[in-house]
């Protein structure tokens, strides 16, 4: 082992970002690999070198990387998470290429790889696991139920499936197979016990390679959605002294039965009956900042240091306070957790005092900037955003603050949930499971209906502002001034709750009048900040127009718009029973043929995007009398997919695969949503492009694991390529 002089980071996203921070603080020079669909993006133009790989799975090809390490004078290469990173033919031939490992020896990582065979293992070693099971849709053997299927080479939710009814067994099996092929290469599964109302607590491990290994306390990972971690945090409330003991001396003995070496995480459930072994990650976790705040260590430095030789000291630092992690992902709780993609215009954290590394208050992991495309080729985390208090109400205050007062704009995000969870009573008291998400509502917006409808009076404020700005002629005259009264000044916009919010004001001598906002008067307004006072209070609205969108951020609740323009360009008309793609995907599958007869909410077609498996079923009973689409076929958002023809409807003659069809700018009985708003619209307020239709008709996507809903403020590329891997590991 010596000194690394030039690392290669075979990952993307926040965790190459971060990796790269680490090493300018050493004095290493970095390395990025990058594919054709990332090639912008922020973690490649941050490297001191970068590789292109091409295709957007090549982060999932093993020889591309070492080739890229090869090529670009690397002498190790750190794996991140996700993608390669547990796996063991790819850490053996880094070091068949004579280049340092930043991780686990191969053995080690192929001991824990198979969460079957790791079971097993833990059994012998005396450690408690939950008894699990070998399924395939061939041999499903009794079990007891609810039972999970989950991946055996996998995680972060990749492959996993709850199973309440034996009748849904094997289709589980064979959906969770599918998407574990296609996630990690591996398509085994294995089932076990659905431990429910327990809790997701993991301990972090270091160990060197002179017999030294340290468990520096352990993680609650209990909020979770798609068996997916939203919300960390170090310590956790629930662990008492003894049992935080009871659960790192387990940990340490599972490091070395397999001879650890690096950092990694040794995961466990933690019910009425005690802690049960679940798997070891061989590998940094997406959540390790929590731990570097708690007890002031940097971790790749660490495992870089280890790479290198160095020896640990014998005793691991202690924990001082409680730091809280977030996941703040482009996806819409509010409809499935469905994926968002498109253009971020702007993403503003405020009162960051650290990124990718410690000593903050607030600290910043994030994958992307302003301005950059959010894709469907990778996971859709954007960043991490890490507290740290002396206390775990200070720190769930100060997280849950800056979350609200975060700009972000261009793309609908669960920021809002996570709020809503660092201020839900269970949360602050301790009050924790892994089902927290499904019992507790709390994808609400921030914003009610009346900061709703105030907000869309600072947008149309702002816009007249903004138009008085731009005038080439009497631009200093007061917006709608008139010698003689005339009507009201108006203007319309879309919430993302499918209503309308309709705007009427004049100003008067006496100020601003606006219809409907008795006692609201007029501060200021500008093109980008409007100031109200009401009811003695005064608000500013931060206001940012964008093609087809309005973003407006106040102390109410941050409110997205979509303006309504008074002469709409005409639109094509979609066929009554379409079936529309919910997002960019690949059709990975067709569950009926043609002509057919299905019923409503019979599985019609199954997409694949963001790494998961989307059902589209049938809106209606009827005739499957067109067929759009085949096996492998790559679609955008809103195509188009099938129509089914009710009793008593005709198919239309006309209508052709190739055929550009929009949604129909009038309400329908059995039109799906608009991607970027649900709810119908009415015609003589309809907005140019695509608009939304019934409602009723949204439950025509139903997601194999929660589905989740596209952002289509501006129109989506199309797949370009299988999807891949997630960036980062859940």
């Amino acid at each position: 082992m010596g000194m690394i002089r030039r690392l290669l980071v075979a990952n993307r996203g926040e965790i190459a970002r971060r990796v790269f921070r680490t090493c300018r603080e050493l004095g290493v020079e970095t390395v990025a690999v990058y594919s054709d669909a990332d090639a912008s993006a922020p973690h490649v133009a941050e490297a001191d070198h970068a590789v292109r790989l091409g295709d957007p799975r090549a982060y999932l090809d093993p020889e591309r990387i070492v080739e890229a390490a090869r090529r670009s004078g690397a002498d190790a290469v750190h794996p991140g998470y996700g993608f390669l990173s547990e796996n063991a033919p790819f850490a053996q031939a880094v070091l068949e290429a004579g280049l340092t490992w930043v991780g686990p020896a191969p053995e080690a990582i192929a001991a824990m790889g198979s969460k079957i065979e790791a079971k097993a293992m833990m059994i012998e070693a005396g450690v408690p696991v939950l008894a699990g099971v070998t399924v395939t849709p061939d041999e499903l053997p009794a079990l007891d139920l609810p039972l999970l299927v989950k991946a055996s080479a996998g995680g972060g939710g990749r492959g996993m499936r709850v199973v309440r009814d034996a009748a849904e067994l094997p289709a589980a099996v064979e959906s969770a197979q599918r998407e574990a092929l296609a996630a990690f290469g591996d398509g085994t599964v294995f089932a076990e016990p659905l431990l429910e109302g327990a809790r997701h607590i993991e301990v972090q491990i270091l160990a060197d390679s002179h017999g030294t290994v340290w468990a520096l306390g352990e993680r609650e990972c209990s909020i979770q959605r798609r068996h997916q971690k939203v919300i960390e945090e170090a310590p956790s409330p629930a662990v008492s002294p003894e049992l935080r003991r009871e659960l790192c001396d387990t940990a340490i003995r599972v490091a070395k039965a397999i001879g650890y070496v690096g950092a990694g995480t040794v995961e466990f459930l933690l019910g009425e009956n005690g802690f049960f072994f679940l798997e070891m990650n061989t590998r940094l976790q997406v959540e390790h900042p929590v731990t570097e705040c708690v007890y002031g260590v940097d971790l790749v430095r660490l495992q870089l240091e280890i790479a290198e030789g160095a020896q640990l000291a014998g005793l691991p630092p202690s924990p001082v306070g409680h730091a809280i992690e977030v996941r703040l992902y482009a996806e819409d709780p509010a409809r499935g957790w469905l994926p968002q993609s498109g253009v971020l215009h702007r993403f503003d954290v405020p009162e960051v005092d650290a990124e990718f590394r410690l000593g903050g208050r607030l600290r910043l992991d994030s994958g992307v900037v302003a301005g950059d495309e959010v894709g469907v080729h990778y996971d859709p985390m954007l960043a991490k955003i890490i507290s740290y208090g002396e206390t775990r109400a200070e720190a769930a205050r100060r997280l849950a603050s800056a979350l609200a007062r975060t700009k972000i704009h261009g793309l609908t995000t669960n920021r809002d949930l996570l709020v809503s969870v660092l201020r839900h009573p269970d949360f602050l008291s301790g009050a924790l499971d892994t089902g927290f998400l499904d019992r507790n509502a709390v994808t609400a917006p921030l914003a009610d209906a009346e900061a709703v409808r105030i907000s869309g009076l600072a947008a149309a404020l702002a816009q007249a502002s903004a138009n008085r700005v731009a005038a080439r002629v009497l631009g200093g005259l007061p917006s709608g001034w008139r010698n003689v009264a005339s009507r009201p000044q108006s203007a319309a916009f879309l919430t993302e709750g499918g209503e309308t919010v309709e705007i009427a004001y004049r100003f008067t001598r006496g100020g601003l009048a606006a219809e409907g906002f008795d006692g609201v008067t007029l501060v200021s307004a500008a093109p980008g900040r409007v100031v109200l006072e009401s009811g003695g209070l005064r608000h500013a609205f931060d206001v940012a127009a964008y093609p087809g969108l309005v973003h407006v951020d106040s102390p109410l609740g941050p409110v997205r718009l979509a303006p309504v323009e008074r002469l709409p360009e005409p639109v094509e008309q979609v066929v009554p029973g379409s079936l529309l793609a919910p997002m960019p995907g690949t059709v990975l599958r067709i569950e009926v043929e043609q002509g057919d007869t299905v019923t409503a909410g019979q599985p019609v077609i199954v997409l694949e995007a963001m790494k998961m498996e989307h059902r589209i079923v049938s809106s209606a009973s009827g005739r499957l009398s067109v067929l759009n689409v085949a096996p492998g076929r790559q679609v955008e958002a809103g195509a188009v997919l099938a129509v089914i023809e009710e009793a008593a409807e005709q198919a239309p003659a006309d209508l052709t695969p190739t055929d550009p069809v929009l949604p129909d700018p009038t309400p329908t009985d059995s039109v799906l949503p608009d991607p970027v708003f649900p709810e119908p619209v009415p015609v003589e307020q309809a907005p140019p492009g695509p608009v939304p239709a019934d409602p009723a008709a949204a439950e025509a996507v139903e997601p194999v694991e929660p589905a989740e809903p596209v952002e289509a403020v501006k129109p989506v590329q199309p797949v370009e390529s299988p999807v891949a891997e997630p960036a980062g590991e859940q």
